[in-house]
């Protein structure tokens, strides 16, 4: 597969602010409809990141797996291959997304552990669909080894984080996944990371947000640490794509001025990507403010919670 070829975007449907809700509220009406939107707007689109929930399944695992195939078909409905996310490490301060926390992979800190405790999700969700041909990658987890200090302070927890990984890999070939296995890397984790992840990682995956000056971010620096990332896979011999990228900004003009530098860059580079996010979502960070608190980032959101299209954001159609 040709990943500089990817053009679409993360899905987070518009009625949950966390993988818990979206998933056990799945609602198969609003997702065709949002991905109706998105290829109405974008008819170039070809992919999507979709967000699961290892919590939600945890309830009723029957009728999540049910809920994702039925996503899977509704993204083929509209000529979209998916890359299903199966878990998530990122927490946000003001609305926290769920998934996975330091107390399910560190040894011994806490009773929530128990052995074998993925594998029944790994089995139902990835073994069921080993060789689907509606899923063009599987992301183990989404942004892993986010923590509030320099990894080299805390090495038992990166450790122990890096094997849980490991092992989901593992599992993954032991599915006979014919897709390839990723990790999505957070922009902080930077070239270190990209190469911590690749021995698990058959395509490398960056998330490469220009933030402009939410915080300040020097284009220079940007452009730099993209070369590193190109200048690493080449040595790797790995695929390189971006499945997050394009920071946001409540201001309409200033985010498409963002998208604008990202993809021009990106495109510059022959890296594909997916970008954040496609649709108004209750979750951190893809509304306006009258939805909800948003922090550092603004409104990510192409879409409007009414399905229009955001002033401006079909810029993306010009990459």
């Amino acid at each position: 597969m040709d990943y500089s070829s990817i053009k679409g975007f993360n899905y987070q449907p518009s009625y949950g602010s966390n993988g818990f809700e979206i998933w056990r509220q799945f609602d198969a009406t609003v997702v065709d409809r949002e991905l109706g939107a998105g290829k109405r707007y974008f008819p170039g689109m070809n992919a999507i990141r979709l967000w699961l929930s290892w919590d939600a399944f945890n309830r009723e695992p029957e009728r999540f797996a049910q809920a994702f195939d039925t996503a899977l078909a509704t993204a083929q409905s509209y000529d979209l291959v998916v890359m299903p996310v199966l878990f998530n490490r990122w927490h946000d301060r003001a609305l926290d997304y769920g998934g996975i926390y330091i107390d399910h992979f560190l040894s011994r800190v806490s009773w929530v552990q128990r052995e074998h405790m993925f594998d029944r999700y790994m089995e139902m969700i990835v073994g069921r669909h080993a060789a689907d041909p509606r899923v063009f990658a599987w992301d183990l987890c989404n942004e892993p080894f986010s923590y509030s200090c320099p990894p080299e302070e805390i090495p038992e927890i990166v450790d122990a984080e890096l094997s849980w990984l490991e092992g989901l890999y593992k599992t993954c070939k032991r599915l006979n996944a014919t897709a390839p296995v990723t990790v999505g890397i957070h922009p902080g984790h930077g070239r270190r990371g990209m190469e911590q992840v690749a021995p698990i990682s058959d395509i490398l995956s960056i998330h490469p947000y220009w933030t402009a000056d939410s915080p300040a971010h020097d284009k220079g620096v940007y452009e730099k640490s993209l070369d590193d990332y190109v200048a690493v896979a080449a040595r790797l011999n790995k695929p390189l794509l971006a499945t997050e990228t394009c920071w946001g900004a409540l201001d309409d003009a200033k985010r498409v001025s963002i998208i604008t530098y990202t993809l021009g860059e990106l495109k510059k580079r022959n890296i594909g990507w997916l970008v954040y996010l496609l649709h108004h979502s209750l979750i951190a960070d893809a509304h306006r403010p009258e939805y909800g608190p948003v922090t550092d980032p603004g409104n990510l959101a192409f879409i409007e919670a009414d399905d229009s299209l955001r002033p401006g954001h079909g810029v993306f159609n010009e990459f």
